[in-house]
C-alpha cells in the first residue's frame, strides 16, 4: 500500500479513537459528592449572608449553613464531604452552574416559580420576601407608590431588581432605577444620599438596619413570599434529594434555628410557607 495512503489512513483512525475515548469520559462524569467535595458559587457581597471579613476570609449565614450541610451530608452519605467555595457576579453565577463550573449555588437564592422551572431547588431554609429601606431621618416609603419619583437602589439581577422593574410598570411609574454589582454599594449610596430608597432581602435589610438604626429604616412590610434555597442543575435530581435530606435533618435538630438566631437574632428557619410563592414581576 502507497505509504501516503497509510499515513492518511493511521491519522484517521487516531482521530476516531480520540473521538471515541472523548465521548466516554463524557459519560462517565463525576456525579456531586463523588470525590468528596460539594462545590459551591456563591456572590461574596451579600452582608450578612455571605461576605469578606477584616482578615479577608468568607463569612455569614450562608458560609455557616453551607458548612453544617456539607457535615449532615457526610453524615447522611458515610463519606468525608468539605465545601469548596466559588466566588462569582451574582449576574453570572446561575450561567455558572449551568456550565458545571460548581453543584450549586448557595447565596440567598430566592424560591421564586421560574427558578423552580429552570432549576432543582432545594427545600427552603430561611423565609425571605422584599422591603423598602429608607432612611432614617427622611421620608419612610411603605408601598410601591411611594416610590414613584424617586431614585430606587437595588442589586442588579435579583428578585428586588426585577420588582422596580415591575413597579415602573404600574405603581410608580416615574421611578428612576439605580443598579449596582452589590449590595454594599446599594446601602453606601443611601446613606450618602445618592439614593432615596432600596428594595432588597428582608434579613439583609434588617441586619443593616440593626447595624446602623440612625441611618436605615425598615419602613415597609414585606412585599412578596421568597424563601432562600439551594439552587442545583435541574438533571441533578438525586443530589437535590440528598440536599433535601440533609435540610430536613437541620431542621430538626435544631441547627438551622441556632444559625439564625446567631445571625439575625430571631429564627427565620420555621413557618417558611413554600407553596404560596409571590415574587413582583
Amino acid at each position: 500500500m502507497n505509504k501516503k495512503i497509510t499515513a492518511l489512513l493511521i491519522g484517521a483512525l487516531i482521530v476516531i479513537s480520540a473521538i471515541g475515548f472523548t465521548g466516554c469520559s463524557t459519560s462517565t462524569q463525576a456525579k456531586p459528592l463523588d470525590d468528596g467535595v460539594l462545590n459551591v458559587g456563591v456572590e461574596a457581597t451579600f452582608v450578612p449572608m455571605e461576605y469578606k471579613n477584616d482578615k479577608n476570609t468568607l463569612t455569614g449565614f450562608d458560609i455557616e449553613f453551607g458548612e453544617a450541610l456539607a457535615a449532615q451530608l457526610a453524615k447522611d452519605t458515610g463519606k468525608d464531604v468539605k465545601v469548596q467555595w466559588t466566588e462569582t457576579a451574582w449576574d453570572g453565577i446561575f450561567n455558572g452552574l449551568n456550565a458545571g463550573q460548581y453543584d450549586a449555588v448557595i447565596s440567598c437564592v430566592s424560591l421564586t416559580k421560574e427558578r423552580k422551572d429552570g432549576f432543582y431547588m432545594s427545600t427552603p431554609y430561611i423565609s425571605n420576601g422584599i422591603v423598602i429601606v429608607s432612611r432614617t431621618s427622611g421620608a419612610q416609603a411603605k408601598t410601591a407608590k411611594d416610590l414613584d419619583g424617586k431614585k430606587v437602589g437595588v442589586q442588579i439581577e435579583n428578585t428586588a431588581d426585577y420588582a422596580a422593574q415591575a413597579f415602573k410598570k404600574s405603581d410608580a411609574p416615574n421611578l428612576e432605577l439605580k443598579q449596582f454589582d452589590s449590595m454594599i454599594e446599594c446601602f453606601t449610596a443611601l446613606e450618602g444620599g445618592q439614593i432615596d430608597y432600596i428594595l432588597c432581602d428582608e434579613p439583609v435589610a434588617e441586619y443593616y438596619a440593626g447595624q446602623k438604626p440612625t441611618v436605615y429604616q425598615v419602613s415597609s412590610d414585606i412585599l412578596s413570599n421568597e424563601p432562600v434555597a439551594v439552587c442545583i442543575k435541574k438533571e441533578n435530581t438525586d443530589f437535590g434529594k440528598q440536599v433535601d435530606t440533609a435540610i430536613k435533618a437541620m431542621q430538626d435538630d435544631g441547627t438551622l434555628s441556632k444559625l439564625s438566631e446567631k445571625w439575625f437574632k430571631k429564627d427565620i428557619t420555621k413557618d417558611i410557607d413554600a407553596e404560596n410563592l409571590k415574587s413582583i414581576q
